[in-house]
């Protein structure tokens, strides 16, 4: 898995309204990314293009880390 490896371009913006600043993400879509994405395109018939695919992934990721943290503060002993 070591040669797995995923191009992501980080900018900082400001937001005109509040000065807050963000952060944007851009993820290029190539090699071993591109034909998951693709596979994951065909196999289940939802997706139109890459976006869909990243915004569901992104998300699936999340919950996963939201289970497992939840999970985790349940196993603790109370204090």
């Amino acid at each position: 898995m070591s040669d797995n490896k995923i191009s992501i371009i980080s900018e900082k913006f400001e937001n005109e309204k509040t000065g807050e600043q963000v952060e944007g993400i851009t993820v290029i879509i190539d090699k071993k990314l591109k034909n998951m994405f693709d596979i994951i395109i065909e196999k289940e018939g939802i997706y139109s293009d890459y976006k869909e695919v990243m915004r569901d992934v992104l998300f699936s990721g999340i919950n996963n880390y939201i289970e497992k943290y939840k999970s985790e503060n349940n196993s603790q002993p109370n204090k």
